[in-house]
């Protein structure tokens, strides 16, 4: 019997006549682990909520239909009731946290049901273990990473013990390591503990192997509903929605011959179908493919010797790193290693302990942001604090207003940037009313508008499909080409260092213990798992393939198949 049945619903937000879910018929059993994908803005987070109970109990807006769960209309049930069954996790965390530490944060949820404190405690316990914050339980939230407020938010959910968990890109901040402990977490709960797991995610190439059903949305509406394997017997679809496909699958499609009766999900799967055909051992031998290194100019941002400290805790270790003109350095590592900290000092937002950072040669001074702002901008993490016009437009406005006098004019109206970030059509709206990965292009777009010399991009990809993520990236490219723009790129999307980034640093509890060609630091995989990091999928497949000897990876699935097939050296930027 189905644990959760939509009939027929429709909804449209109030104040809009375009419904964002349209007619929708959808069937859970219970204890099925179901992916929901697709485009942003496809509906994929408010079908979330129609899930959860909260449309149209909390969010107003006109509906047809009905959502009903084991047997229950959920609009009808007392929302105190809907929450002992059913827990949701939102995409931004900050959203969701009310307490001042992890373990009142954990605890409130088993507090407000009246349990009796041994229960309480135990939940805890389990929840911050499964989650691996169990040595952060006295820490207050605000001092956490995004990636670590987001375990919080999770831990806190699974102490409630639901019957079903909903999950709004739950792993959007957090590290790769991280993103399979959570989805290894999840997997545990759904099989051995019975809990529906529904997931909303654009992470397809983490996620896929981990999940037995895949709905994928357009426009309101599921227009595949299938197995996973299943799902990927139509790439046109995938692609035509600009939504990812996995890069395992990616590859297979490339090689029927090797890959004649099932798709892998996999890199296990790709390993052991590969491994003694005449492809693999092309690899063996070879250093894999010459990475061209670009020619390096002056100096932009440093750091020598630079040490942070909180209160006790430290941050950053007697860090040295430089950045230099028309660089693309990608910042990867897991999540508190001290990215986000590096970067701010950039900024200005605050001082160091020790050592000096230094910004086109001169000393950052923390706190005289106006002096860096000319010459640096800022993509936050949580874009949402950056917006503040009451319309679309007007956030680009003020970007355009504000630009700096002394560098070439950029040669985009707010027109143009409005296309570039797929947003023409909602710039009359409040910024409020877009999706999440919409109000992130919003932010970027806005300050691009401004025309900075230095991009520091925290987390930019983060919650964009990857039409919007390939087309954000794409710009910042051309962007960088035609003004030599520099920039410092936070990720943890290991698919936008491959394919954009010239250099790479790993961090790793403060401390630098990787910097370099991405195509030589993939292939230092033993290192990067230390540091949280997992190779994209085509660097794993290839460091697999040659039992860890290879010093060079390829990083992409066109490289790949380019090296294997031809055996030439292939150059890439």
């Amino acid at each position: 019997m189905p644990n959760i049945i939509i009939d027929n619903f429709t909804f449209a937000y109030a104040g809009s006549h375009n419904p964002v879910l349209c007619s929708v018929d959808l069937k859970i059993a219970k204890g099925e682990f179901v992916l929901v994908a697709g485009a942003s803005g496809c509906g994929k987070s408010t079908l979330a909520l129609a899930l959860a109970g909260l449309i149209p109990s909390r969010i107003s807006g006109y509906f047809e239909g009905a959502v009903y769960f084991d047997g229950q209309k959920l609009a009808e049930m007392p929302i105190h009731e809907i929450s002992q069954r059913i827990g949701m996790v939102f995409q931004n965390p900050d959203n969701q946290l009310i307490q001042l530490d992890v373990e009142s944060e954990v605890a409130f949820g088993p507090e407000n049901l009246c349990l009796p404190v041994e229960e309480i405690e135990k939940r805890v316990r389990e929840a911050l273990s499964l989650t691996k914050m169990e040595n952060f339980r006295k820490r207050e939230l605000f001092s956490l990473s995004g990636g670590q407020k987001q375990r919080v938010t999770i831990a806190a959910m699974l102490a409630m013990k639901p019957q079903v968990l909903i999950l709004d890109e739950p792993t959007s901040d957090l590290d790769p390591v991280g993103t399979q402990e959570v989805l290894r977490v999840l997997k545990e709960l759904n099989e051995i503990h019975g809990i529906t797991i529904i997931l909303v995610e654009h992470k397809i190439d983490e996620v896929i192997p981990w999940v037995d059903r895949v709905l994928l949305m357009d426009e309101g509406k599921i227009v595949q509903d299938c197995s996973p394997r299943q799902a990927f017997n139509n790439l046109e679809l995938w692609d035509s929605l600009g939504v990812s496909v996995p890069e395992i699958v990616r590859l297979a499609s490339a090689l029927p011959e090797v890959f004649p009766d099932i798709i892998p999900l996999a890199v296990e799967e790709a390993n052991s179908a590969l491994r003694e055909t005449s492809y693999a051992r092309s690899l063996i031998g070879n250093d894999g493919p010459y990475l061209l290194k670009g020619d390096l100019s002056k100096s932009v941002l440093s750091w020598n010797n630079v040490s942070l400290a909180y209160d006790e805790v430290q941050v950053l270790h007697n860090v040295n790193l430089q950045i230099s003109s028309g660089e693309w350095v990608a910042l990867i590592g897991a999540n508190g290693s001290g990215k986000t900290s590096l970067a701010s000092l950039a900024m200005g937002f605050q001082k160091p302990t020790d050592g000096v950072v230094s910004c086109m040669n001169k000393p950052v001074n923390a706190g005289d942001i106006s002096k860096q702002a000319g010459k640096i901008a800022y993509l936050f993490q949580a874009a949402d604090n950056m917006l503040f016009g009451s319309t679309v437009e007007k956030e680009f406005q003020f970007g355009f207003s504000h630009r700096r006098k002394g560098i070439p004019e950029m040669k985009y109206t707010i027109e143009e940037l409005l296309k570039l970030v797929d947003l023409s059509e909602h710039r009359h709206m409040n910024p409020f009313q877009l999706s999440h990965g919409q109000r992130k292009r919003l932010a970027l777009g806005a300050l691009l508008a401004s025309s900075p010399e230095i991009l520091i991009l925290d987390e930019p990809t983060t919650g964009q499909d990857e039409g919007h993520a390939k087309k954000f990236l794409d710009f910042l490219q051309q962007l960088r080409d035609k003004f030599g723009l520099t920039y410092l790129m936070i990720t943890h999307d290991m698919g936008a260092v491959a394919n954009y980034a010239s250099r790479v640093t790993a961090l790793y509890n403060g401390k630098v213990i990787l910097s370099g060609r991405p195509d030589m630091v993939f292939a230092c995989g033993d290192e990067l798992r230390t540091c949280g990091i997992v190779p994209p999928p085509i660097a794993n497949l290839h460091t697999c393939l040659t039992d860890g000897k290879a010093k060079r990876v390829c990083l992409t699935v066109d490289q790949f198949l380019s090296f294997i097939k031809t055996k030439e050296v292939v150059s890439f930027a």
